[in-house]
């Protein structure tokens, strides 16, 4: 195996290029760092470390590591100028968010209206704190910490139950991080205040969460089961709330939930079926996968780790065993194109395989390249590469040039002529190559789901790979990335949905919504 050098290819001292610094782990999820813009992170965070270096030093936990070296000052010049187009495109979306929604949970970018789909908490809001800190906007940060401070947050609209697990990584995590970036103590208090709202929910028999909880009763919202991603996504927030608060008793509350779920009986090691039933402590249904109702409950493993300084094993251990796992039964390769590496999903009892790919799914190239770094498992980062590459052809392969929000490879070369057959050409890609012995020469997917819902898992992979590895390729494909978004999306208040990848008619094809990932995209792109 070759050897990958994961440090600095600046001459001195060897210096890791990337680093997990607290405050940036709400950014992973929320877009990672979740998912708050779909455009820029992969740009801005590049060239906006020296506005960290401002930064108050109360609440700072971690340090940047080294930017990767300039190739040069034509380079320089490129970059500076795409950095300014990406700045520009939050520029964008924020004053329509400003003008049109300021304060409500999100913008409607085609109506100019707004809704308070999250319970009226200021969520779009909430969540760009971090981001427009990072690119040095700080009059639009000063504002919307501002109105952050005069949202109470034990109240919500009329008849809303709050959902736990979208709270706590948006709201929570977002205030947070902007606590850990400005240091300003008033945010502190805010994150008591949200915290104390949310911890109701692990008021259950067992001690797992339930998935709502209903603020204007103070009580959670009964229910038998929640998903492993909302019960074992909230730990990173939850103890950084402890630390922070001196208040062990909620990372106490979600450091219990992880310890059920690592006692468990599991279909094959290391991996979870992602219903859990909240009164019986075991496993009740659900597929086995990396993708929506999972994918952020392996993402966390690695993180936890990482923020308790690698002090806490069982976090390793259990990362190492899902890895491992998903390696043995879920990584399969393209029947028609070799370079394409997938993750699909399996039932609950881990025998049936389905070939499912959803764009959530692309978070993991980050992840795997950053355990690679810090676990020193460079196999993993080889990996990384190989899924990295599918993530982007699911843009590039595109007419549009964005992704799909899922798609479905076939198991064997009969399926897929099978599926093409009775499909036609509508959902694939079909070029069939008549010096190829009639073999179908594209990638051999399927769209099932041809939204592209401005999510920042791939924006957010190709920063770290970038970062990890130091290879210009995953700045070009993120750049490539925002030109489709800009081309397709954008509306003159801001940025929309597009309900069909497959089509280069922008009419009727924007969706009226603009989720608060979209500023988590934005940033990575950076």
């Amino acid at each position: 195996m070759s050897q990958v050098n994961l440090v600095s290819h600046s001459s001195g001292a060897q210096s890791p290029i990337i680093a997990v610094p607290r405050s940036y782990k709400h950014l992973a999820k929320r877009g990672f760092l979740l998912v708050v813009l779909c455009l820029v992170g992969y740009l801005i965070l590049y060239c906006a470390l020296d506005n960290l270096d401002n930064r108050g030093n109360g609440g700072w936990t971690g340090t940047p590591h080294p930017k990767p070296p300039s190739n040069g000052d034509g380079w320089d010049r490129r970059n500076a100028k795409r950095r300014e187009a990406v700045k520009d495109a939050m520029k964008h979306a924020w004053r329509g968010y400003r003008s049109y929604a300021f304060g409500k949970d999100e913008l409607m970018p085609l109506t100019r209206n707004y809704t308070n789909k999250w319970g009226g908490w200021g969520v779009s809001l909430i969540d760009a704190l971090d981001t427009l800190y990072i690119m040095g906007l700080k009059d639009e940060f000063d504002e919307a910490r501002d109105f952050a401070l005069s949202i109470d947050f034990t109240k919500t609209i009329p008849d809303f139950d709050l959902p736990f697990f979208e709270m706590t990584i948006r709201s929570l995590g977002g205030l947070l991080s902007a606590y850990e970036l400005s240091a300003d103590p008033r945010l502190k208090d805010k994150c008591k205040e949200v915290g104390d709202v949310l911890a109701i929910a692990f008021n259950s028999p067992t001690g797992i969460p339930y998935p709502r909880v209903n603020v204007t009763g103070m009580k959670p919202v009964y229910d038998i089961r929640i998903c492993i991603a909302e019960a074992g996504t909230v730990q990173m927030e939850f103890q950084k709330l402890s630390e922070i608060t001196g208040d062990p008793s909620y990372r106490i509350k979600a450091q219990k939930v992880v310890d059920i779920l690592d006692k468990l009986q599991k279909p094959y090691p290391g991996l979870y079926p992602f219903w859990i039933d909240i009164y019986e402590e075991t496993f009740s249904g659900g597929q086995i996968t990396f993708g929506g109702m999972a994918d952020s409950w392996y993402e966390y493993l690695l993180k936890q780790y990482l923020l308790n300084n690698k002090k806490k094993d069982q976090y390793r251990r259990m990362y190492v065993e899902s890895i491992e796992g998903m390696k043995d039964k879920l990584v399969r390769q393209s029947v028609t194109d070799p370079s394409m590496f997938y993750v699909g999903e399996m039932d609950a009892t881990a025998s049936y395989f389905d070939p499912k790919f959803e764009h959530l799914t692309c978070f993991l190239p980050g992840l795997l390249a950053l355990g690679a770094k810090e676990l020193d498992r460079l196999d993993d980062l080889d990996l990384a590469k190989k899924i990295m590459k599918t993530c982007f052809k699911l843009y590039d392969n595109s007419p549009t040039g964005l992704s799909p929000e899922w798609v479905k490879f076939s198991k064997s070369l009969v399926d897929f002529n099978a599926m093409k057959e009775n499909m036609g050409n509508l959902y694939g890609l079909f070029d069939m190559d008549s010096d190829n012995n009639g073999k179908i020469s594209n990638s051999g997917y399927f769209y099932e789901d041809t939204r592209y819902l401005l999510r920042p898992e791939t924006v957010e992979s190709l920063f770290i790979l970038h970062r990890i590895t130091g290879d210009e390729v995953y700045r070009e494909w993120g750049w490539r990335i925002f030109m489709a978004i800009e081309k397709y999306t954008k509306t003159p208040v801001a940025y929309a949905a597009y309900i069909d990848v497959l089509s280069t008619d922008k009419k009727n094809k924007l969706d009226d919504s603009m989720e608060r990932q979209a500023y988590i995209t934005i940033l990575n792109i950076t």
